[in-house]
């Protein structure tokens, strides 16, 4: 009996250990300048297959994303956040996603931006657009 409790625990580590080798969790700058956006980002970017956590921060526009590496590539979390409209340092969303935000989540606007009290600019300064 003692023999099979070993055998046991040895198959129930390696399991463990082979489920937390797939997650993996890194950090995503991604541009956006509210409320609204933190609720889309994080609503959106947790419904993908293989994302167990996100949580981003409005201040430092930060993305902290759980995945699971087996399921989804960090080149794929990237694309996808392009694809709701939002600029990562990897991902230019394109003009046509990006014109579907809400126009107070139109962060690439610098008087957006200073309307939300902000003091900072589009991570693509190429995506600047002055009014």
């Amino acid at each position: 009996m003692k023999n099979n409790n070993h055998l046991f625990i040895s198959i129930f580590l390696l399991i463990t250990l082979n489920s937390f080798s797939q997650t993996k969790s890194t950090k995503i700058v991604v541009d956006g300048v509210c409320m609204m956006c933190e609720e889309r980002i994080e609503k959106k970017v947790i419904d993908i297959n293989g994302i167990k956590l996100a949580d981003w921060n409005l201040d430092n526009r930060v993305l902290k994303v759980v995945y699971n590496e087996k399921k989804i590539t960090i080149n794929e979390i990237h694309e996808f956040l392009g694809s709701i409209g939002h600029d990562t340092e990897k991902k230019i969303a394109t003009d046509e996603a990006y014109s579907l935000l809400d126009p107070c989540c139109q962060y690439r606007d610098l008087q957006v931006i200073k309307d939300h009290g902000l003091d900072r600019k589009p991570i693509h300064t190429s995506n600047k657009k002055e009014q």
